[in-house]
């Protein structure tokens, strides 16, 4: 699957990840990374460990990870998963949602709604085939939460997952 989206900077085109597009799809969320860590939030501290390229291999070779691409460049990842038991329990398994995971846009880029923008393709995706888009983020994490409020993805509660992340999970129908 592949499509385009008309962004502030012209159009972006979104295509599946292949096996070949790992490190790439790992270096648009390592660019995210640095950015939270030099800004004093922990959140994606994992992904810039070495052994977190693995995490991203399995997305793509799931056939759940998708790029985002402008003038040829990878400037932007999502994956969308059709589970999520590890942050959602029982609930993460129930058939009636989708979520995205993921998310990340080269910092060099941000605030031109490219976010947004893939945020909405992905909801758009997963109301395909779901009722509920879901998704979750470090509950410290402040400006994320508004973010996805402003969204309009209301809290389902907050969650403190086994590494002792505590992360809210956040739902939209």
């Amino acid at each position: 699957m592949s499509s385009a989206l008309k962004t502030q900077i012209g159009e972006v085109l979104i295509r599946k990840a292949e096996t070949q597009d790992a490190d790439s799809v790992l270096g648009i969320m390592r660019d995210a990374a640095i950015w939270l860590e030099d800004s004093g939030i922990d959140q994606w501290r994992v992904i810039l460990t070495p052994t977190f390229l693995k995490v991203v291999q399995d997305r793509v070779n799931g056939g759940c990870t998708y790029l985002a691409s402008f003038n040829g460049r990878d400037i932007g990842t999502i994956t969308i998963q059709w589970e999520d038991p590890y942050s959602w329990g029982e609930k993460g398994k129930d058939g009636l949602a989708g979520y995205i995971r993921g998310m990340a846009v080269l910092r060099e880029l941000a605030g031109k709604g490219i976010g947004r923008d893939m945020l909405n393709w992905g909801m758009r995706v997963i109301r395909e085939n779901r009722p509920f888009v879901r998704l979750d983020c470090m509950a410290e994490n402040q400006r994320l939460c508004r973010y996805y409020e402003d969204m309009g993805f209301h809290s389902e509660g907050q969650k403190t997952l086994d590494n002792g992340f505590r992360t809210n999970l956040y739902e939209k129908n």
